[in-house]
């Protein structure tokens, strides 16, 4: 079985595409979309096109947090996470993510090519949950305080259980940046914390471990 996981803030714009793309997708076993405290209609545009769970969350806690709050309700043994702003994904993007974990050669995958997103810090993966679940009930606090650390957290966590990752090239697949869909004053703040928060991820795994 394969759950999907779409953390969303206020994407009241793009939201609608990837979920109708997402419900193409015959493989695909149920849709999960977490509102991390969206104030716009994020949360009434995915429960009008049925997906199987919306999660509302009152206040906004970060990407991490969301996916942390979805994963309690997927059932599959097979996570794909996809960033709810995606433009231009298709049923044969997705397939080609998840074929590799469906045919075993691979535990993780990650959607590579998407323009202006290092290949490493690209949030379109997949996953087997047991992965997921592990590194997020082992240390569930610091999981949920990643925000946009997740992906640099699931890299670091892959390679130290010596788990097998590919890199899937995404033909077509963009995203939409911040200033774009916050306007400038909120779009740049949002932009320089995920800079900021990137840059002091190697300080924040040396504080979880013990370190200083």
């Amino acid at each position: 079985m394969i759950s999907c996981i779409i953390p969303a803030y206020n994407e009241e714009k793009f939201i609608k595409d990837v979920i109708e793309t997402l419900k193409k997708c015959e493989f695909i076993d149920e849709i999960i979309v977490v509102s991390d405290g969206s104030t716009d209609n994020t949360a009434l545009i995915a429960e009008s096109l049925n997906v199987n769970k919306v999660i509302q969350l009152e206040k906004n806690i970060g990407k991490a947090g969301a996916i942390f709050e979805g994963l309690k309700y997927a059932k599959g043994d097979i996570v794909i996470l996809v960033d709810a702003d995606l433009r231009g994904l298709t049923e044969k993007n997705l397939y080609q993510l998840v074929k590799p974990i469906l045919e075993n050669t691979a535990d993780m995958t990650i959607g590579s090519g998407i323009p202006f997103v290092m290949n490493k810090f690209s949030g379109l993966r997949a996953l087997r949950k047991w992965f997921l679940e592990k590194i997020s009930k082992d240390f569930p606090d610091y999981f949920k305080s990643l925000e946009y650390n997740i992906e640099n957290e699931l890299n670091t966590q892959a390679k130290i259980l010596g788990l097998r990752v590919k890199y899937i090239k995404m033909e077509g697949v963009r995203n939409v940046h911040k200033i774009k869909k916050y306007g400038l004053k909120e779009g740049l703040k949002r932009t320089l914390k995920m800079y900021l928060q990137l840059a002091l991820y190697p300080k924040k795994i040396r504080k979880r471990n013990g370190g200083s």
